[in-house]
């Protein structure tokens, strides 16, 4: 049977319309796949290039102690439009002449694979960008022969997360320092009338903060015992008692740790996440003026003799004198 011209005709022209939107269809999807995959690699070359900030650094899985982060943590990463990147590596090291410093400085060349996916090239560790933080692996070799795996996290110079960090490094406590303080190794008054209205307990006054209102100063003839509160801890509260924690720090961890005079206690599933309890020893230098024997950054007024005016001087992120003022009153 002969089919139908006509049919053949319609049967041809399906074919050709199938055929222009098959092809019309793929190379749609070419140009969005075009489109989109630049602007992927311009958005994470945009979030990589840029100064970085070195944050936590472990070795072996175990903080580096906080002495030797001071100096690390001047480390920096640094990006650039060229796809070129720098890492300068300060560190610092024990030996019978005394501490120095050394910097150790790494180049190399990087490529914008894709949507958080960058390879880096010429370098000696292993980088990783990673949620918007970077993530560089070094194998090393100590002096003993003991293996040791150095994990550096960094966050960019201008990311939210380090200005808080910053914030939370201005927060001031009352502590000892190494030195003895002039003012009270030097002292010939005779306090004792002014001992004799210290003695007991002081409540601070003043403050709406539920965990500030908890602290305390219970006064004995020759120290004080000092109670803080806070509601929230962080990481560089635990780098300054050596407690080592994964990065990010977990939702729920708690230890007690103590140092010298200080007993610190952190959990964060209690009310007050951060205690800290201090014995200090004092002097009283005149008929108002209480100094700690071990610290000039802070010192006692009494007002009178039902409230106390404790004192704490300190110096912000630009070296710039600061002080902070707390009431409290006698129980």
């Amino acid at each position: 049977m002969k089919i139908p011209t006509i049919i053949l005709k319609s049967s041809a022209l399906t074919l050709i319309m199938l055929s222009l939107c098959m092809t019309s269809c793929s190379s749609d999807d070419s140009r969005v796949a075009e489109e989109e995959a630049p602007a992927y690699i311009a958005e994470t070359k945009a979030n990589l290039v840029g100064e970085w900030v070195l944050i936590n650094s472990t070795i072996n899985r175990e903080n580096i102690p906080t002495a030797d982060f001071e100096m690390l943590k001047e480390t920096r990463a640094n990006f650039y439009d060229n796809n070129t990147y720098s890492l300068v590596y300060k560190s610092r090291s024990e030996s019978a002449s005394g501490s120095t410093t050394s910097t150790n400085t790494q180049e190399g060349t990087y490529s914008v694979a894709g949507l958080n996916q960058v390879s880096f090239f010429n370098s000696s560790s292993e980088i990783e960008y990673i949620a918007d933080q970077l993530q560089i692996t070094t194998t090393s070799t100590s002096s003993d022969g003991v293996v040791q795996l150095q994990v550096d996290v960094f966050v960019r110079s201008d990311s939210e997360e380090l200005k808080e960090k910053e914030a939370e490094e201005e927060e001031v406590e009352v502590a000892e320092e190494e030195q003895d303080n002039s003012a009270a190794t030097n002292n010939t008054y005779d306090g004792t009338a002014v001992i004799a209205k210290l003695l007991g307990e002081w409540e601070i006054s003043g403050e709406t903060d539920a965990c500030l209102m908890k602290n305390t100063i219970t006064f004995a003839a020759e120290t004080f015992e000092i109670i803080q509160h806070k509601t929230t801890f962080n990481r560089t509260n635990l780098l300054a008692y050596n407690l080592s924690v994964s990065y990010p720090m977990p939702s729920i961890f708690s230890g007690s740790v103590t140092k010298g005079n200080e007993t610190v206690t952190f959990d964060t599933q209690a009310d007050c996440q951060f205690v800290k309890k201090s014995e200090l020893e004092y002097t009283v230098i005149d008929e108002e003026t209480i100094v700690l024997k071990k610290s000039s950054k802070a010192k006692i007024l009494l007002v009178d003799d039902a409230t106390l005016k404790l004192v704490i001087s300190y110096s912000d992120m630009n070296g710039e004198a600061k002080g902070i003022e707390f009431i409290y009153k006698k129980v």
